[in-house]
């Protein structure tokens, strides 16, 4: 079980997701204010890899993290 760090870059709320596989499509969103521009923060990065599903990489509108 991976436990993931994010931070939307929409309203700056941060929250955690387990998971123990991809994450699921209602984990991709902001839970406050539902805006799909959520990063994984560097603290979780360092300690689970990179998010588990690859297109998110791809994202480049985000440039905040927590």
């Amino acid at each position: 079980m991976a436990k993931l760090d994010l931070v939307c870059g929409a309203c700056k709320h941060t929250f955690e997701v387990v998971t123990g596989n991809l994450l699921r499509d209602e984990e991709k969103n902001c839970p406050r204010c539902g805006s799909d521009s959520v990063r994984q923060t560097f603290a979780s990065y360092l300690r689970n890899g990179p998010l588990l599903d690859p297109k998110w990489a791809d994202r480049t509108n985000c440039s905040n993290f927590g």
